[in-house]
């Protein structure tokens, strides 16, 4: 008897202590921006040789995150940037919830670092390789959705299709974040609508070889940052899981804003 109300107390103990030190699967913080929680894990990055329109450089690599990162569930929005810089530099106004845009990777860094001072929360741009797993919350298709995307799904140029796609509507502007589903992780226009800083260099990969099994990896210092997803004006061929954008972290433009993410490991 005494044995089994020990045993039966441990495991109570046990697991009030997991629940006390798992992560929360939400967080909300002190400007309202809505994160998920990002478990660790393995993925195959990079597009298989038979996915249409691929490019040489998106090259399968097995790549295992060690450290899991609570993920925006939207892009940075015209408040929340107003609620910490002075002036709104987006071209398509008219929205709080529009996304933020014309912003430069150095301007990310910026906001960043008034952010990370006002919540004491190690608030940065995710790595391409969180970036990609995110999007593609356990799928190996080409966008998140499937084997082709509509503009029901995603805010692109609806003019282009991909694979076996049908023609749709061109906005040709920014849509409010969360104008569409969110993928199985819960995060919202992974695709399309504006194009997605993300913190590491631009590395140009070597064409299909062997696949490559990499840790936690992290592009080598370049010319150009990272931009992952897509915009309002791209082909949806550009919107796929694993197309790689880049430029030089000077550039502003209507096309391009950006997501944050943290880790607490």
């Amino acid at each position: 008897m005494n044995f089994l109300r020990f045993t039966c107390l441990a495991w109570l103990f046990a697991a009030n202590l997991l629940a006390q030190t798992a992560p929360a699967p939400a967080f909300t913080n002190s400007i309202g921006m809505k994160f998920v929680w990002i478990a660790p894990g393995t993925f195959i990055m990079g597009s298989q040789k038979e996915e249409l329109a691929r490019n040489d450089d998106e090259i399968l690599r097995k790549v295992t995150l060690t450290k899991g990162f609570y993920m925006g569930i939207y892009t940075v929005t015209q408040d929340e940037w107003m609620k910490l810089m002075e002036k709104n530099p987006s071209k398509f106004t008219g929205a709080g919830n529009l996304p933020v845009e014309q912003v430069n990777w150095n301007d990310c860094q910026e906001f960043i670092a008034k952010l990370r001072a006002k919540d004491h929360k190690p608030y940065r741009l995710p790595t391409e390789a969180e970036w990609e797993y995110a999007c593609r919350a356990g799928t190996t298709t080409p966008f998140w959705c499937g084997n082709t995307i509509s503009t029901e799904q995603a805010n692109y140029n609806g003019g282009y299709v991909y694979g076996d796609g049908k023609k749709g509507v061109y906005r040709g502007k920014t849509t409010p974040v969360g104008s569409f589903a969110p993928n199985p992780w819960g995060l919202y226009d992974m695709h399309g609508n504006v194009w997605q800083w993300c913190e590491d260099w631009f590395e140009r990969r070597p064409k299909d070889g062997k696949m490559q099994e990499v840790t936690d990896p992290i592009g080598k210092i370049g010319g150009s940052h990272i931009l992952r997803g897509g915009s309002w004006i791209d082909n949806p061929l550009e919107c796929r899981s694993a197309y790689r954008g880049g430029s030089a972290p000077a550039m502003r433009h209507s096309l391009v804003g950006f997501r944050l993410c943290f880790s607490i490991q």
